[in-house]
């Protein structure tokens, strides 16, 4: 299988095989799992400060672009990333895109046309919630 070029910044190279992503450290050639979603990752971000990506797919996945680079794993929790939309089939939010704004905040919208928007560094994880009526 080929990997897929997803997203690039002068540091960090974020590919793609199946339902795995990959980042890569430039400086030192390391390639490191950093995201596995089901149905393939759908958009792919680096911060312009590259401190963070953020992946979309079946939920949103927040890396943490900083030593150790800890490989990502289901059901653990780390200071290495951060989760989101992703708790269960029943409850997954489906992203259709994402974009990241300013002051570490990102935005999600759904599937559904639900936009939501997310403080990257907020522990809380606190959402809120924007209805589209377009």
């Amino acid at each position: 299988m080929t990997m897929n070029s997803l997203a690039e910044s002068p540091k960090y190279q974020i590919s793609s095989e199946y339902e795995s992503v990959f980042l890569k450290i430039k400086e030192t050639s390391q390639v490191i799992e950093i995201g596995d979603f089901y149905g393939d990752p759908q958009i792919v971000a680096i911060s312009c400060d590259e401190k963070y990506c953020v992946m979309g797919g079946a939920g949103v996945i927040i890396y943490f672009l900083k030593e150790p680079f800890q490989e990502y794993q289901y059901n653990i929790q780390s200071e290495q990333w951060r989760e989101w939309g992703r708790e269960n089939s029943d409850k997954t939010i489906w992203v259709k895109n994402l974009v990241i704004l300013e002051n570490n905040h990102i935005e999600i919208e759904t599937e559904n046309a639900e936009k939501y928007v997310l403080n990257v560094l907020d522990n809380q994880s606190n959402i809120k919630k924007e209805l589209n009526y377009e």
